[in-house]
C-alpha cells in the first residue's frame, strides 16, 4: 500500500519506503485549487467545481470534503488550531465522468470488513484531540520534508490511506501489511461506511502505485507543477466513481487479500462515528495507549482496555502479530459474527 497518513516504517520485506505520520488536518473551502496555467494542456484538466453546483457534487459522490471537527471530549482543546490543519487542501476535485457505454458499478460493502491504518501509538493522543487523521501536505505544506519523492506524485502527499480488509479474508494479520504494520504501531480499526458518506472524498486502487493517484499515470503528470504536492490536485479527477467502486469492491470480494490495496482518503478522515477500534501487537504499544489520559485496562482480561474519544470508550486489544485480524475483532466484539465493523 502506499499509505496511510504516511509515516511509519516499512517492513522488512517491503521495497517501499514509509512516509510521514502523525493526525493530520482540516479543510477551508474557501481554498481554491491550484493555478495551473502553465500546464500544457488546458483541455484535459479537470475544472473545480462551481459553488452552485456543491450539492449535486454531494448528492453524486463527487467527493467534495467538508468535515467539520468540532471537540468531542474532554482531551480536545477548543478552537481550529486543534485540527491540525496547517495547509487546508481546499475541497475534493470532482471525480471522472463516467464512461459512456460502460456499465457502472455501484460501491458495496457487503464484503467489507473494515479499513486500517497503522500509525505509532504516541500519535494516537493527537488524532483523537483533532478528530481526525490528517495528510501529510496538510501538515507539512508544500516545501515540507515528505519521506520520499514519490508522495509528491498527487496521492501520497495529499491523502490519509487505508486498507480494507474483506469479510473473508481471515488470513489478513492483526499485525497488518506495508506501512504501519510492525510491532510498534496500532492498526485503528475503522468502518467502512465512511466510504458512503457523500461529502468524503476518496479513491480506490487495488495496488500500490507508488504515490499516484488511482486512475493517473506519470505521463498525466507532464506539465504539472514540479514541487508542487497540491498542483497535482487535478490527477484526483482521473478515477471515475465507477472505477473507484469496482476497485473497491475487488479489493474485498473473497478470501485471496490484495495487502497493498489503497484507499486514499482527501485531506483527512474524521475518526468521530467511524473509529471502532484499536489493535496492537506488541506489550510496549499496549502499554503506550493504556498511559494515556482516561485510558483504562480491562479488570480480568489481559491485554484489553479501552481509551476515551467523546462519549464512546474506544476498545484496545493486543494480539499476537500473525494472528487473524478478523478473529481478533470478532473476539473483541469489535467486528459482528459476520466480520463486518460497523
Amino acid at each position: 500500500m502506499t499509505r496511510i497518513p504516511k509515516p511509519v516504517s516499512t517492513p522488512a520485506n517491503s521495497r517501499y519506503n514509509a512516509r510521514p505520520e502523525g493526525p493530520r488536518p482540516p479543510p477551508n473551502l474557501s481554498t481554491p485549487l491550484p493555478d495551473t496555467s502553465n500546464v500544457v494542456n488546458q483541455s484535459k484538466l479537470p475544472r473545480p467545481v462551481p459553488a452552485n453546483r456543491t450539492q449535486t457534487a454531494l448528492q453524486s459522490h463527487q467527493g467534495v470534503s467538508t468535515f467539520n471537527t468540532p471537540a468531542t471530549s474532554s482531551t480536545q482543546a477548543v478552537g481550529s488550531s486543534n485540527t491540525g490543519v496547517n495547509h487546508p487542501q481546499g475541497p475534493c476535485p470532482p471525480l471522472a465522468p463516467p464512461a459512456a457505454g460502460r456499465p457502472q458499478a455501484a460501491l458495496n460493502l457487503s464484503n467489507a470488513s473494515c479499513l486500517t491504518h497503522g500509525m505509532a501509538p504516541e500519535h494516537v493522543q493527537g488524532a483523537l484531540q483533532q478528530g481526525q487523521l490528517n495528510s501529510a501536505y496538510s501538515r507539512l505544506g508544500q516545501n515540507g520534508n515528505y519521506s520520499r519523492e514519490a508522495d509528491k506524485n498527487g496521492g501520497g502527499a495529499l491523502a490519509v490511506y487505508t486498507r480494507a480488509v474483506g469479510t473473508q479474508q481471515t488470513s489478513w494479520k492483526s499485525q497488518g501489511h506495508g506501512v504501519g504494520s510492525n510491532d510498534s504501531k496500532v492498526q485503528m480499526i475503522l468502518s467502512p461506511n465512511v466510504l458512503q458518506t457523500p461529502n468524503h472524498g476518496w479513491r480506490a486502487s487495488s495496488t500500490d502505485n507508488m504515490g499516484k493517484v488511482p486512475g493517473s499515470t506519470t505521463a498525466h503528470q507532464a506539465g504539472l507543477p514540479s514541487n508542487d504536492p497540491l498542483g497535482r490536485a487535478p490527477l484526483w479527477s482521473r478515477q471515475t466513481e465507477s472505477g473507484r467502486n469496482r476497485a473497491f469492491n475487488d479489493t474485498v470480494n473473497g478470501r485471496p487479500i490484495q495487502a497493498n490495496n489503497e484507499q486514499l482518503h482527501w485531506e483527512k478522515v474524521p475518526l468521530q462515528g467511524n473509529l471502532k477500534g484499536m489493535v496492537v501487537t506488541s506489550q510496549a504499544s499496549f502499554d503506550t495507549l493504556m498511559g494515556m489520559n482516561g485510558a483504562q485496562r480491562t479488570a480480568g482480561a489481559a491485554g484489553r482496555g479501552t481509551v476515551p474519544f467523546g462519549t464512546q470508550q474506544v476498545p484496545v486489544v493486543l494480539a499476537q502479530g500473525n494472528s487473524s485480524l478478523l478473529s481478533t475483532l470478532k473476539d473483541a466484539g469489535i467486528a459482528d459474527t459476520n466480520g463486518r465493523v460497523r
